[in-house]
């Protein structure tokens, strides 16, 4: 990472920026979308708010749509969940980049760790896909698609819990990192 980069990713009117699109897009966007997703999704048969699901349950819960609900899942996938991978994996990255940079040298020297969260929203695009596919050929049950949509659910939860909490713990840490050196210099 180049220190043009690195400054601008770790730098706080980027965190800043990206916190405030983050905080918008949950605020403006999310309820909207949610409303739109409860009317055409059957009880039960979401792929984003499942941990996990096996490759037959994936199938099962396609089979659960009615063709325009299907429709109207895949709209979905490749307008607004094109972007929300997009928001909160700059935000968490930016906040991660932020952290890392103040914590110190050894933390600094792990700078690539900040690249880690990107591993949420990269999850997030392939359970996207998978599921665009499952839901684009049912009631086939491509064997492929059902297993990469059944692994690539938990591995985004997975990443993007540890990816928004580290968000939210790591700049906390920075911050009483630096108070408490601020409060050692005084002594």
């Amino acid at each position: 990472m180049s220190g043009v980069r690195r400054a601008v990713f770790s730098n706080p009117w980027f965190l800043t920026a990206t916190a405030i699109l983050f905080a918008l897009f949950i605020a403006l966007v999310l309820p909207g979308q949610s409303a739109l997703a409860a009317r055409s999704t059957p009880e039960g048969a979401s792929f984003d708010t499942s941990f996990f699901y096996t490759p037959a349950a994936a199938f099962d819960k396609a089979a659960a749509y009615s063709v325009e609900g299907r429709f109207a899942y895949i709209a979905a996938r490749w307008s607004f969940d094109l972007a929300w991978p997009l928001v909160y994996g700059l935000f968490a990255f930016s906040a991660w980049a932020f952290a890392l940079e103040r914590l110190g040298p050894r933390a600094a020297a792990r700078r690539g760790l900040a690249l880690f969260v990107l591993l949420g929203p990269g999850f997030d695009y392939a359970e996207n896909i998978a599921a665009t596919m499952i839901m684009a050929t049912s009631p086939a049950r491509p064997l492929g698609w059902g297993i990469a949509a059944s692994a690539a659910t938990p591995l985004k939860w997975a990443f993007v819990i540890v990816g928004i909490g580290g968000a939210v713990l790591l700049p906390v840490a920075a911050g009483i990192r630096a108070l408490v050196r601020r409060v050692r210099s005084k002594d």
